[in-house]
């Protein structure tokens, strides 16, 4: 279950280096705490892995300290467990905003304004019948909407102000709320990778197995290859092929060595400012986050 613990903003922040701005001048952040609520219930609800998402409507909050963000008691938790049958709370405790204008060029000839909206929030994990709490979730962000006017246009100025009270905030809070969305459900990016190939037979049929997706069998392959060469370079670059096939076959720990070994290698010998070891590093720093990544799959599956 998903609630609102936190107060809407009623002093919104604003930094112009523009214009001065007029002490009635106000923009509203009423509703986006449940904005942000229900665009993160929408999506908990479309991933499979969840029996039900359920979203308490109204806040909690009754106090008016708007920049704390007060965390659920232990009672308080269990009692919305009992009364709603969940297993899970996420609370919204604080959603706060600052309204930032600058200039900037535009072709480094046209001056131009720009909003840029910094939004911070934090989420606490509340499991029925433990005390402690789960986990807390930190969320910032800057947005810049696609809001460009002349700064000079005082028209243009008031209709982007006269939307901005009901709608800037509103998506800025869906667009924090989409994004969280990966603390909760695995989350997969598309990616490129890469193998070294040579003209030499036995490179050959491994390269005609990796096209093939038979892994297992190129992994054969490059593995013998890579214990009969003495050649750094080879060693390198079997190295990085031996990280692939393992990533792929389902073992990223040892895909991780095998890609550390083959950028140690291209360090040594080609320095680490080389193009090709700075390509294996990248390697490196994307096999080192998805073990992360995995580790806090495993984590949340098992409580």
């Amino acid at each position: 279950m998903i609630v609102n613990n936190a107060l809407p903003q009623d002093d919104m922040p604003f930094e112009s280096t523009l214009r001065r701005l007029p002490e009635s001048f106000t923009i509203s952040s009423d509703s986006t705490a449940f904005d942000f609520c229900r665009t993160l219930g929408e999506a908990l609800a479309d991933f499979q892995g969840f029996d039900d998402v359920r979203l308490l409507e109204g806040s909690l909050r009754k106090d008016l300290s708007l920049l704390s963000a007060s965390a659920l008691t232990y009672e308080k938790i269990e009692l919305l467990c009992d009364e709603h049958e969940s297993d899970i709370v996420i609370s919204l405790d604080c959603l706060l905003y600052k309204i930032n204008e600058d200039e900037r060029n535009v072709f480094g000839f046209q001056m131009q304004s720009v909003i840029d909206v910094e939004i911070s929030g934090l989420l606490r994990i509340y499991a029925q019948g433990k005390e402690t709490l789960m986990t807390a979730i930190i969320l910032a962000d800057t947005l810049s909407p696609d809001i460009w006017f002349e700064y000079h246009d005082n028209d243009i100025w008031n209709v982007l102000f006269a939307a901005d009270q009901t709608n800037l905030l509103r998506e800025s809070a869906r667009y924090l709320a989409h994004e969280a969305r990966k603390h909760f459900i695995p989350y997969w990016n598309e990616d490129i990778r890469w193998y070294y190939v040579s003209s030499q037979s036995r490179w050959k049929e491994a390269s005609v197995y990796a096209a093939s997706d038979k892994w297992d069998k190129a992994l054969e392959i490059w593995n013998e290859l890579y214990k009969r060469t003495s050649s750094w370079k080879q060693q390198a670059r079997l190295a990085s092929n031996l990280a692939l096939a393992t990533e792929l076959t389902g073992d990223l720990g040892e895909a991780l060595r095998y890609a550390k070994l083959s950028h140690q290698l291209m360090i040594d010998h080609s320095g680490a400012e080389d193009t090709t070891t700075k390509r294996q590093e990248l390697y490196v720093n994307v096999l080192s986050s998805r073990i992360t990544e995995a580790q806090k799959l495993r984590l949340q599956m098992a409580e």
